[in-house]
């Protein structure tokens, strides 16, 4: 409950400027869901904006995730339990299951423990058993803590900070399920939210991580 309150609290304190947001509601006008993909160390600012939206949200089976999905259900998410390495294919099936009740799926797609900005396969895997297109997303805030210790580099919004949330465009792609295609299509992702990334912190004045990945 107490998680819970902080990002209702917090996260609706945080000036947030939705950019692309368009692309998002365009899907959904037309009765369509997406694959949400994004950073890992960056989802604080996007799950409060979430809030309200038929969202479901994939959380690992670590003891981390076990407490994230109880935070989040209790915001009245659907979680989906399982990662690359505990519970994958499991946990896309329940989730494809979920996008055909009308629910876009999510992923912190470098996810749980990293390496940092490096696309695991699973969002590309659903979206092309679905159809469905992934929808890129990044974020960033100003004043913010980050936690250098952690592998994400994980951003925590101040109390009335700006903020930003980047809706890139939609990336549809093939069914080729192929281990060559499902890497070129991870690697056309990774490029795609680096570059996000980059330009949400630069919107709000934050010095962007440099990473080779």
């Amino acid at each position: 409950a107490l998680g819970g309150g902080l990002i209702r609290v917090l996260g609706g304190s945080v000036r947030v400027k939705e950019l692309g947001k368009e692309r998002l509601e365009g899907l959904e006008d037309r009765g369509s869901v997406a694959v949400l993909a994004f950073f890992h160390g960056r989802q604080f600012l996007l799950i409060s904006t979430f809030l309200g939206r038929r969202v479901s949200i994939m959380s690992s089976l670590s003891r981390d995730g076990e407490l994230q999905a109880r935070v989040l259900s209790g915001l009245g998410f659907p979680i989906v339990r399982g990662s690359a390495s505990r519970g994958g294919a499991r946990g896309l099936i329940a989730m494809k299951r979920l996008m055909g009740q009308g629910y876009h799926g999510s992923f912190a797609v470098d996810g749980p423990k990293g390496p940092i900005h490096e696309v695991k396969p699973g969002a590309v895997y659903l979206a092309k058993k679905t159809g469905a297109p992934i929808l890129p997303l990044a974020a960033s805030a100003k004043p913010a803590l980050t936690f250098h210790k952690a592998w994400d580099r994980y951003l925590l919004p101040m109390p009335f900070c700006r903020g930003v949330v980047i809706y890139g465009e939609p990336m549809w792609l093939d069914d080729d399920l192929g281990g060559d295609a499902v890497d070129r299509d991870c690697r056309a992702l990774q490029s795609v939210l680096v570059r996000l990334q980059a330009e949400a912190d630069s919107a709000v004045g934050r010095a962007s991580l440099r990473f080779e990945v």
